[in-house]
C-alpha cells in the first residue's frame, strides 16, 4: 500500500514539475499573441479607417505569388499536425519527416512572399502605388518578421527530431519526456496563428483592395 502511494506520489511530483518547467513558456506564448493581435487588429482598423476616406485602388490584381503563399501555408499547417501526431506515437521517422515538410514548406512560403513584393516593386506599386498598396506592404511585412521567429523555432526543433534519429537511447528518452511534446504542441499553436492571420489578412486585403 505505501509503495502504491509512493509511487502515486512521485507520478504526482513530476506532473507538478512539469507544470511548473511549462508554465512561463505558455504565459509568454500567450501574451505574445495577445499582443500581435492587437497590432494586426490597429493596423487593419487603420486601413479600413482609410479607406473610408480615400476611393478603393481601380484595376488592381492582388500578385499570384501572395495567392500561392496562401495554399503552401495552409498546407504547412497540416504537417506541423503530422508532427504531434507523430511524438505522440513515439514514430521518430514521421516527426523528423513532418518537421522537415513543414520547415520546406515555412520557407517556400517566405519565397513567395518576397516574389509579391517583387512583382508590386516591378508595377512601381511599391514607391508611387496608393495608400492601400501601403498597408498592405507593411502588414505583410510585420507577418513576415513573426514567420522569421517561426523559422529559427522550427529549425531548433528539426535539430532536435534529427539528433534522435536512429538512436534507440536518444530516442526513447526524448519521446518519455514530457516537455518536448510541450514544445512541439506550443509551436503548433504558435503557427496555426500564424496560418489563421496572414489567411485573414490576405482575404481582407483580396475583398477590399
Amino acid at each position: 500500500m505505501s509503495k502504491h502511494k509512493t509511487g502515486r506520489e512521485q507520478e504526482t511530483s513530476i506532473e507538478s514539475r512539469h507544470i511548473e518547467r511549462v508554465l512561463p513558456y505558455k504565459s509568454f506564448l500567450f501574451f505574445s499573441l495577445v499582443g500581435s493581435s492587437i497590432l494586426f487588429i490597429s493596423l487593419v482598423f487603420l486601413y479600413i479607417l482609410w479607406l473610408t476616406k480615400h476611393p478603393d485602388l481601380a484595376h488592381f490584381n492582388m500578385p499570384k505569388p501572395f495567392i500561392i503563399s496562401t495554399i503552401v501555408i495552409l498546407v504547412s499547417s497540416y504537417t506541423i499536425t503530422l508532427a504531434q501526431r507523430a511524438f505522440r506515437n513515439d514514430d521518430n521517422n514521421k516527426l523528423l519527416l513532418a518537421f522537415v515538410l513543414t520547415l520546406a514548406l515555412t520557407l517556400l512560403f517566405a519565397s513567395f512572399q518576397i516574389m509579391g513584393w517583387v512583382e508590386l516593386y516591378e508595377r512601381g506599386n511599391l514607391i508611387n502605388g496608393p495608400g492601400s498598396i501601403s498597408f498592405l506592404c507593411i502588414i505583410s511585412g510585420i507577418h513576415f518578421l513573426h514567420l522569421g521567429v517561426a523559422i529559427l523555432w522550427q529549425f531548433y526543433l528539426s535539430i532536435r527530431a534529427f539528433d534522435v534519429w536512429n538512436d534507440p537511447v536518444k530516442s526513447l528518452l526524448y519521446f518519455s519526456n514530457k516537455f518536448e511534446g510541450t514544445r512541439i504542441d506550443l509551436f503548433a499553436t504558435f503557427w496555426h496563428y500564424l496560418d489563421i492571420l496572414w489567411l485573414s489578412l490576405f482575404l481582407t486585403f483580396l475583398f477590399t483592395i
